[in-house]
């Protein structure tokens, strides 16, 4: 076996603790890695937008998190909450849009500000800045609300009589 095949079975070993012993770290590591895709494809193409198509910036950055919102939701749900069914449209379609709207809303704002300067670097800053703050607020409502985990019944549910719950 190479190095590069021990370093790979290495880390997957890692992962696959990690995965069971703390699962909210796992999934806020994937959602680590699927936003470390999805902010820079982002980020580009609101510089295009805005330096190279010459678009009012606040007009790029709605487009760009627009853009990158659909196959945000779609990693989300299905590769770092394991989701698997049909989408439900109010319990999560609804809610993950109203969440990107909000963080669209706040970053068009930084970046329309920015935009007096007219300097396209400051602009993307503002972008990423805003989307920074909003990245664990964001998780914490998936995680929490959206896509609660499955957590297995503690020992005194597993021994509590059915009916016996207030007991």
């Amino acid at each position: 076996m190479n190095a590069a095949a021990g370093l790979r079975s290495e880390i997957l070993g890692a992962l696959d603790v990690v995965r069971e012993r703390w699962p909210a770290v796992y999934r806020l590591l994937r959602y680590s890695a699927a936003s470390c895709f999805l902010a820079p494809l982002t980020l580009l193409l609101l510089y295009l937008l805005h330096s190279v198509a010459g678009w009012e910036a606040w007009h790029a950055n709605l487009l760009s998190v627009s853009v990158g919102a659909v196959p945000a939701y779609l990693i989300d749900r299905y590769w770092v909450w394991s989701r698997s069914g049909r989408n439900r449209l109010w319990g999560e379609i609804v809610p993950f849009w109203l969440i990107t709207v909000v963080g669209a809303a706040v970053s068009t704002v930084g970046v329309n500000a920015a935009s007096r300067w007219d300097n396209s670097g400051l602009i993307v800053l503002v972008n990423f800045g805003t989307y920074a703050v909003l990245w664990l607020v964001k998780f914490f409502v998936l995680d929490r609300y959206l896509w609660p985990s499955r957590r297995a019944p503690s020992e005194d549910e597993v021994r509590r009589p059915a009916g016996a719950a207030g007991a």
